[in-house]
């Protein structure tokens, strides 16, 4: 008798439970500051990037059902991947919740001596982090605070005094935090771009320099390596465009195309480490190391030659590398770029062509030529900080985009 009295207790006490658990639900967003953030669009600068959201905004605590509370993350996914030109991994923006605590339980008291007529709530407060990454570096990070309260009642709507079913609210709630990190997004790249606009508005070669030289993690560091390009001088450029290299390797991306023939020859023998070597080594001893590695550069033509001689390659040495381009003996034509002319040799043809056909083929030494260079660009790329690494890394990936360099880099 005495297990059946306390059998149907349990019983009880356990239909009432679900009872109080299973009625309606309200949610209302308590935005920052009393008032919703004004529709922000996306910073237009991210469109130069290809990119991917990384969202984890499934807010714990509160009444709402699983499916309501994983909203804000399907929104801000949705959102944030519209920021970028396409999906890729130049960038990554992840948003998440940290410090999330829940107050209100005293509320349930009254919802259980009232049999769930009264509404029992939670306030949930915390904030959610916005940061945009390069791989693991951590380029821009916000935090907004955030806060939400859950009503549940069981035998009336009582709750929905306190907030409003469904997914509204946590629209309203993903779609106002999204708007607060574009806002401290785009302040921070606007702020960059008014000291920068200060900074050169005098528009010369010196004024550039001086830029990237003050500031090394500039979001616009890859503009002024670009607008930098366009004071070349319209003849004897070549002295020009090698003290910008030496100011910042990424400046590679906007050589014009015919220097291009600098970045041909096997690895660490290029032409121009060639031009390096000549300041280092007897001239005589190195064209013989040319020579004698047989490896090929290019049959150079009249105005390649020419652009040779004016970044101070000498003729001996000029011609020992034609040499070695012209000599039927060569034996691997992969030597041209040890990471590129295999990939190329073999997109050319099912066979390995032999180095008379490499040097009957132009259009292969200057593939070769591209590809070296789109190499060499991508490592300078690697070496610019922040958002500039990747607006470089974009740059050459448009600049080079030969299905040859696309398999083998």
């Amino acid at each position: 008798m005495t297990c059946s009295a306390t059998t149907r207790v349990a019983l009880w006490a356990t239909l009432l439970a679900c009872l109080l658990n299973s009625g309606c639900t309200g949610t209302r967003y308590i935005p920052s500051q009393g008032q919703l953030a004004s529709p922000t669009p996306p910073p237009q600068a991210l469109k130069g990037f290809d990119g991917n959201a990384r969202v984890e905004l499934n807010l714990p605590g509160g009444y709402a059902s699983p499916d309501d509370r994983a909203y804000p993350t399907q929104r801000a996914n949705e959102d944030i991947q519209n920021w970028f030109a396409d999906s890729g991994d130049d960038l990554t923006v992840a948003v998440r919740n940290e410090n999330i605590k829940d107050s209100g339980w005293l509320s349930m008291l009254p919802y259980i001596l009232t049999l769930g007529i009264l509404p029992t709530w939670l306030t949930t407060e915390g904030e959610t982090v916005m940061e945009v990454k390069s791989g693991d570096e951590v380029l821009f990070q916000n935090r907004e605070p955030v806060a939400y309260r859950s009503a549940l009642s069981m035998l009336l709507p009582s709750a929905y005094l306190l907030g409003s079913p469904g997914t509204g609210q946590y629209q309203v709630m993903a779609d106002d935090q999204l708007n607060r990190h574009k806002q401290a997004l785009q302040q921070y790249i606007q702020s960059q771009q008014k000291d920068y606009e200060t900074a050169v508005s005098a528009g010369t070669v010196q004024a550039y320099r001086q830029y990237l030289q003050d500031n090394p993690e500039s979001f616009f560091r890859m503009e002024t390596l670009r607008r930098l390009s366009e004071l070349a001088p319209a003849t004897h450029a070549l002295p020009f465009h090698r003290d910008n290299v030496a100011l910042d390797n990424a400046y590679i991306v906007y050589l014009p195309d015919e220097y291009d023939i600098w970045f041909l020859g096997p690895q660490d023998m290029k032409v121009y480490d060639v031009l390096r070597l000549s300041r280092e080594e007897d001239e005589t001893l190195l064209a013989s190391r040319i020579r004698a590695a047989n490896q090929p550069y290019k049959v150079f033509n009249g105005d390649e030659i020419a652009l040779l001689k004016e970044g101070g390659l000498s003729p001996g040495l000029i011609a020992a590398m034609i040499d070695a381009s012209a000599n039927p003996t060569s034996v691997k034509p992969a030597a041209v770029a040890p990471t590129v002319t295999s990939a190329t040799s073999g997109a050319a043809s099912p066979g390995t062509p032999s180095p008379a056909e490499v040097t009957a083929q132009p259009g292969m030494a200057d593939i070769a030529a591209q590809c070296a260079k789109r190499y060499a660009a991508m490592k300078a790329c690697d070496q610019v900080p922040s958002f500039g690494a990747n607006v470089c890394r974009s740059q050459v990936k448009k600049k080079y985009s030969h299905i040859a360099c696309e398999l083998i880099q």
